[in-house]
């Protein structure tokens, strides 16, 4: 381990001693203060970069499902002793160099969270923060609209209400509830749903309990400020002065119990449960099964390797699990994957998703044969593939500092404040990356013995999550009623009064701030802000860099010399030579190229070896269509290219070219390999189609791109249709031949070289000291038989790719899903096409007014519980503007509101507020530098900048292009681009609800003009056909 500071704690300024000053995995200093006179604790991580992050952070416990963590969380940011005002925290951080604030509740914790560009906005809005955190309002009225309510129409609201209804019913949710009540029995804090049931928010929950739990657990001995980024210590302190008054004047609030010190209830016994969950089909249904572990107060390292001996179980299509429940003609699940809780006495537990209905009450007897096999030693545990699922989580770990490095080091100090009591304890858990050294040494029967104990020998937890049609239409039967009864029970005076009762608190909420209570807060400078440095070249640069000439490697390629320890190799392949035809075999030959047979000289590599040598060689090795946030049946932009990516260690750089060979020109297609994907592929459509924002988001690219599109052949019911079919093909030999040579056909026109782009990412003065001639790898990466033909990076633009308004057979639906009780939505219209368009910077701003925290559809959509989430953002590269609004209680109210704001905004002498225009200028100028926070976010925003087409310093100069936008442009701009958005005639628009619902929401619409064509079920609906 990295030494431990053994220094005696010493006083430094002032009230502060310092415990100890470590390091991250040996590369970011971290230092623990603890004040001397308010038990405050703060940890200042030295995180690199232009931002600075605060996780302010409290150990929180509850003992029923009542929600008070929760609830508790919202009502903090609603007004403080000295800024009793709802939003003000937000429009001040909006003003710091920051987009807002925000905050999760976890079982154990609850932790606040605030950004800045650059540290002079953090320190600034800290104090502000910390009055609202340990002295908030709390009142009545915000407990109406912030929690729950009763409408004058009799139906239940609250944005924490809006919440929970959005997820409690979900099959993941029903399950994993299930499971953790099961694993902790009798009186314990870790099994309450500390997000809220909605049962207890309507019936049980209220503020005098909500301000109890505040003087139990907000107090300054449980509150840890972790604060990552470049910030002077001194500067902290100095920040933190007038809370430490604060807190001293107030007094002590008598002795403190630290949460979570109770002994934790045995689980003696294994259980099984059967938990049906409400959803539109009966195809697949999921198994949980939990075991309890180690302790993350005093046995970190065995949690740890508990953690390796999961991952080694499902990670990868090798893994024992993987290969007898997935990769088998007729799969138990479409995935295996793991977590682990880290609590006092952790939860180990495994998922088995997709699990055909008839094989759900089958996968724990088969998972126990698995396991008792391995731990008898009939099978024995392939210690090879052991030591390398370590030595990458090692990299995993050393690159998640480098990719996530604000995150993954306040997590490791948020389990040291919940369960540390020592200095070593912390350094312990900021080195765990020493564990896994010392595991790499560990004998055979270090992980049988383990195994035995924790998963063969001890009680387990199985939960079957059973999807039910019969479960949906109690669900909306029993709600239907329950709603009637309520109505009934208050009668028109009661929901008169209830009317008058959410006015009322409403107009007490939405009380404004005093301008100078705003503007006392300046706006910072972006002159002083650290990024991170870039230098970028590509084939056709006149001046190379002298260690790395590209013009002598045989592709097209860019090159970015970043502080890194890894090297990012992107493989780009342009996909527009794909006929229509052939273009749904994309992401199966994609999936395919990672877990197929290769062929090495004469001889053949099985699947398995590839797959096992992969995850030797890299951090991570992923294909995608189109760049970031793709998913299976979502393309990412430039949905037109295809990429691989393998990141990877400097000294594994030759061996990833030979790779990257080797996956694009020496696969072999084998229809048992094939056969087996395409079911695993097939198998997660039912997944995915139970989740409505993907569903809302897979309708509006089925309603605006062609079908020579990926977007439209990798839609979720498309591809369910294609796979099944392929498979059918794969089973009968006269087939088999047609299916591998069309796709062989389509391997070979996206690998041809001039379609293919390398994007190289490294430090290159480190890669060079550890492998020298960085070149001449690359010449042998072509096949011998190909020819050399270098060509500029093919941008297709998503724009490109629209359906022409005259191919329009809808413009606008509704869709029903049994398995949601919220409503989604998504409306789009043509708008800005070009990142370099002048008119961009100003549409940016007028969107960010409207959509900013505390901003006008704030207040009214999720301040009024509409909708717990909402955007309005351009996607130049799609030439599209959207609206959306996600888990919403009333979409066709929340549009009513937007609407009406948005149109106050397009009238002749539109007046704009100077306060909320100078916050939303400052909040975009951090969401822009924000793209820039890691070395990864840096590698990711150069890839897109040879798509967008602008330089590197784009993002750089797009925050002084915002800074001179005038109220005037937002005049000129919001009846060019916005006010289309609102025209039926110009607009498209998603919506997917629960069934019993789509009428009424198309008849709510209606009234608007805008005509929603009315599926009942995602089968009816156009998604299904091609």
């Amino acid at each position: 381990m990295a030494p431990v500071d053994s220094s005696p704690a010493r006083p430094l300024s002032g009230n502060y001693e310092l415990i100890c000053s470590l390091k991250a995995n040996d590369l970011i200093p971290v230092h623990k203060y603890k004040s001397t006179v308010t038990g405050l604790t703060i940890v200042i991580a030295e995180v690199e970069g232009p931002v600075v992050n605060g996780y302010f952070c409290l150990a929180t416990e509850a003992h029923d499902d009542d929600g008070l963590p929760h609830t508790l969380e919202h009502l903090i940011f609603l007004g403080s002793e000295s800024y009793p005002y709802k939003g003000v925290l937000d429009l001040l951080a909006n003003r710091c160099l920051a987009s807002g604030t925000n905050a999760w509740t976890d079982t154990d914790h609850t932790c606040y969270t605030m950004t800045t560009a650059g540290s002079e906005g953090f320190l600034t809005l800290m104090p502000i923060y910390l009055d609202h955190i340990l002295y908030p309002t709390l009142t009545d009225s915000a407990f109406i609209t912030e929690v729950h309510h009763v409408t004058e129409e009799g139906e239940d609201a609250g944005v924490v209400y809006c919440e929970m209804q959005g997820r409690e019913n979900m099959g993941e949710s029903r399950t994993y509830l299930s499971m953790i009540r099961a694993v902790y029995p009798g009186h314990c804090g870790y099994k309450s749903e500390t997000g809220g049931i909605m049962k207890n928010l309507r019936e049980s929950t209220n503020n005098e309990k909500v301000r109890q739990y505040h003087r139990e657990f907000y107090r300054p001995e449980n509150l840890t400020l972790i604060i990552t980024g470049q910030v002077k210590h001194d500067d902290v302190f100095r920040a933190l002065a007038p809370v430490e008054d604060k807190i001293t004047s107030k007094g002590g609030q008598g002795p403190f119990s630290r949460p979570w010190q109770s002994p934790v209830p045995a689980l003696t016994e294994s259980v099984d449960l059967r938990v049906p969950y409400p959803c539109d089909e009966e195809d697949n249904g999921m198994v949980y099964i939990a075991w309890r572990g180690p302790s993350a107060v005093k046995e970190l390292y065995r949690m740890c390797a508990c953690s390796v001996l999961l991952k080694y179980l499902t990670d990868t299509s090798v893994s024992p699990l993987q290969k007898e429940f997935v990769e088998i003609e007729d799969p138990y699940a479409s995935k295996v994957c793991y977590s682990l809780a880290e609590n006092s006495e952790s939860m180990l537990y495994l998922m088995f998703e997709n699990v055909p209905n008839d094989k759900l009450n089958f996968v724990k007897g088969r998972l126990t044969q698995i396991l008792g096999a391995l731990a008898s030693g009939d099978e024995k545990l392939d210690m090879k593939r052991l030591r390398t699922v370590i030595h990458r989580q090692i990299l995993e770990s050393l690159s998640h500092l480098e990719t996530s490095p604000h995150e993954g080091v306040a997590f490791m100090i948020i389990g040291d404040m919940l369960y540390g009591n020592t200095k070593e304890d912390l350094d312990h858990r900021l080195n765990q990356v020493e564990d896994l050294r010392i595991m790499e040494n560990e004998p055979e029967e270090f992980w049988v013995n383990l195994l035995k104990r924790y998963l063969v020998d001890a009680p387990s937890v199985t939960v079957r999550g059973i999807p039910s049609v019969e479960e949906q239409q109690a669900m909306a039967v029993g709600e239907k009623k329950r709603i009637e009864a309520q109505r009934n029970s208050l009668g028109t005076k009661g929901l008169e009064a209830n009317g008058e009762k959410l006015k009322n608190a409403t107009t007490e909420n939405e009380k404004p701030p005093p301008e100078e209570m705003l503007t006392s807060v300046s706006i910072p400078s972006t002159a002083s802000i650290n990024f991170h440095p870039i230098q970028s070249y590509t084939s056709d640069s006149i001046e190379q860099n002298p260690k790395f000439d590209l013009k002598k490697i045989p592709v097209q390629m860019h090159l970015d010399n970043v502080h890194t320890n890894f090297v990012y190799m992107y493989v780009l392949m342009d996909t527009s030579c794909v006929s229509r035809e052939m273009r749904p075999y994309l992401p199966v030959l994609l999936e395919s190229l990672l877990e197929l047979p290769i062929k090495r000289g004469d001889a053949v590599v099985p699947y398995e070896d590839v797959v096992s040598e992969l995850e030797m060689d890299t951090v991570a090795a992923v294909t995608k269509i189109g760049l970031e946030g793709s998913s299976r049946f979502q393309c990412g932009p430039y949905s037109h290219t295809a990429a691989l990516l393998l990141q990877l260690e400097p000294i594994k750089y030759e061996r990833c070219i030979t790779w990257i060979r080797e996956l694009l020109y020496q696969t072999l297609f084998i229809p048992e390999r094939l056969r087996i994907i395409s079911a695993k592929i097939a198998n997660d459509v039912a997944q995915v189609k139970r989740q409505g924002n993907n569903v809302v988001r897979d309708l509006m690219k089925g309603l605006a791109f062609n079908k020579d599109s990926n977007h439209y052949a990798s839609s979720m019911l498309r591809q369910h249709q294609f796979l099944t079919s392929l498979i059918e093909k794969l089973d009968s030999e006269e087939t088999q031949r047609e299916v591998l040579d069309e796709i062989d056909q389509i391997r070979r026109l996206i690998t041809n070289p001039e379609n293919l782009v390398i994007h190289l990412a490294t430090n290159i003065d480190q890669l060079v000291s550890k492998i020298g001639d960085p070149v001449k790898p690359w010449l042998n990466l072509l096949p011998g038989d190909s020819t050399v033909i270098k060509k500029k990076l093919s941008v297709t633009p998503d724009w490109t790719l629209l359906l022409p308004p005259a191919d329009q057979t809808t413009n606008s639906c509704v869709v029903g899903l049994g398995c949601i009780e919220s409503s989604f939505f998504c409306q789009t219209t043509r708008a800005i096409k070009d990142f370099s368009d002048p008119d961009l910077p100003s549409l940016l701003v007028f969107l960010q007014y409207l959509t900013q925290l505390e901003g006008p559809l704030w207040k009214q959509v999720r301040g009024l519980g509409l909708a717990y989430g909402y955007t309005m953002i351009p996607r130049p590269n799609e030439g599209l503007l959207y609206l959306s609004f996600y888990r919403a209680t009333n979409c066709v109210l929340a549009y009513k509101e937007v609407k009406s704001i948005v149109d106050t905004h397009l009238s002749d002498g539109a007046k704009w507020d100077q306060t909320l225009f100078e916050s939303a200028k400052s909040s975009l100028i951090f969401e822009i530098i924000e793209h820039e926070k890691s070395i990864g976010d840096v590698v990711n925003q150069s890839l897109l900048s040879y798509f967008k087409g602008v330089d590197h310093n784009y993002n750089r100069n797009l925050v002084n292009l915002i800074a001179q936008v005038s109220t005037d442009d937002l005049n000129r701009i919001g009846p060019k681009y916005v006010a289309p958005l609102f025209d039926p005639q110009k607009c498209k628009t998603s919506v997917v609800c629960h069934p019993s619902k789509a009428e009424e929401i198309a008849s709510g619409f209606k009234d608007m003009n805008l005509a929603l064509h009315i599926y009942q079920t995602l089968e009816d609906s156009f998604l299904n056909k091609w």
